[in-house]
């Protein structure tokens, strides 16, 4: 399965055929409801790495966080849900991160796991709609990831991000987080959680997702949130 034939024209093509100098910019507009947890990531090659795969996953940005509507808050069940249910995470994930004495390069990892765990989550279908929910998503981002290296070894070039700029340890250490994000309702029980890492991005992924259930009683709530 080919995932840059899978996910159509991604949004790097639109790019690249902007004035390179211009290249950045274009990326910032595209990726902005996400900027602001892209710029909690300190080393330069994780950010352009992540910044890529964002770029190239058209999909991520257009489904909603739960196919079935029985989960996550209603505000996420429309389309682009799932973009905001990732800002949740990454929210969650640093305030979880707070409570450790995690290195820089710890942190790094894991905002760079929480903005990418569902990249793949949703695949196009003919059959039950426009995208339809992927079970094996934790798993299916290596092959996506694969597949945007290997674009980015024949059409790369400074003036844009890329996957090309962080370290072989780096990349499997993200997707080894990305994997064991489901925790203990992984279909694969050898990706159950084992690290303090792996439970904090699958704790951030889980509290996000039940952040309602968590403040119904809450006067503040959003009227969105109602399932009346």
């Amino acid at each position: 399965m080919d995932w840059m034939e899978i996910m159509g024209k991604s949004i790097l093509d639109d790019i690249l055929k902007e004035d390179t100098s211009n290249q950045i910019t274009q990326e910032d507009e595209y990726l902005a409801p996400l900027l602001g947890e892209i710029g909690q990531i300190d080393d330069e090659g994780i950010k352009s790495f992540v910044r890529s795969l964002l770029l190239k996953a058209s999909t991520f940005w257009e489904i909603p966080s739960s196919f079935s509507g029985r989960y996550h808050p209603p505000d996420e069940h429309g389309p682009g849900g799932n973009v905001l249910h990732t800002k949740r995470v990454v929210r969650v994930a640093e305030v979880i991160s707070d409570s450790y004495a995690l290195s820089i390069e710890e942190r790094d990892l894991i905002i760079a796991a929480c903005l990418l765990h569902d990249i793949t989550k949703g695949i196009p279908s003919e059959e039950v709609g426009m995208f339809q929910y992927d079970p094996m998503h934790p798993y299916t981002v290596n092959k996506f990831v694969s597949d945007c290296i290997r674009y980015d070894k024949e059409y790369a070039n400074d003036s844009h991000s890329s996957t090309l700029f962080i370290s072989e340890e780096n990349v499997q250490s993200i997707l080894r987080l990305v994997r064991c994000h489901l925790g203990p309702w992984s279909p694969v029980p050898e990706t159950y959680p084992i690290t303090y890492m792996d439970y904090i991005v699958h704790l951030a992924d889980n509290i996000a997702s039940k952040v309602h259930v968590i403040i119904e009683d809450s006067q503040l709530i959003n009227d969105r949130w109602t399932n009346e």
